[in-house]
């Protein structure tokens, strides 16, 4: 269930995410889908074009995200994402940002909306800014138990 959960999270992530570069209508995930779907096909398989070397990439895995550094408005590092929640629609409904803390103690995490993250490439790597967000805002907002909004876990 939580594969799924992520793999729809992915999809919606890749397919409403203002990502720092533009996409063409090829790149989308829907029009990739009928692009590369053959007659015939069951529609619900989805088929991605590849990565292009040198290019900024199309698409990521959650999996990638976690545990980047994300970087506010003055360009210092704000946090790190911890997790992602995920609706049951598939739409990312927040990213979870730890903040604050020394080597993993009194670390507390933050819902952040996943729109007030900009994604970019900058010297081969990942780079994730939230332009609207301070290291002090963070660190003054609600913490959240994260677990206590998703049934079954503890």
């Amino acid at each position: 269930m939580k594969t799924l959960l992520i793999a729809a999270g992915l999809a919606t992530l890749m397919g409403g995410t203002a990502l720092a570069q533009t996409a063409t209508p090829a790149e989308t995930p829907a029009a990739a889908t009928a692009a590369t779907t053959p007659a015939g096909s069951n529609p619900v398989i989805v088929v991605l074009p590849p990565a292009t070397q040198g290019a900024a990439p199309a698409h990521f895995l959650i999996d990638d995200l976690d545990d980047e550094n994300v970087y506010g408005a003055d360009g210092e590092k704000v946090g790190e994402i911890e997790d992602f929640v995920v609706g049951t629609d598939g739409s990312i409904a927040a990213v979870v940002i730890e903040v604050g803390g020394f080597l993993g103690i009194g670390e507390k995490d933050v819902l952040v909306d996943w729109n007030a993250l900009d994604i970019k490439v900058q010297d081969n790597d990942l780079r994730i800014d939230a332009p609207l967000l301070t290291r002090a805002e963070l660190e003054n907002a609600q913490d959240v138990d994260v677990d206590s909004m998703v049934l079954g876990r503890d």
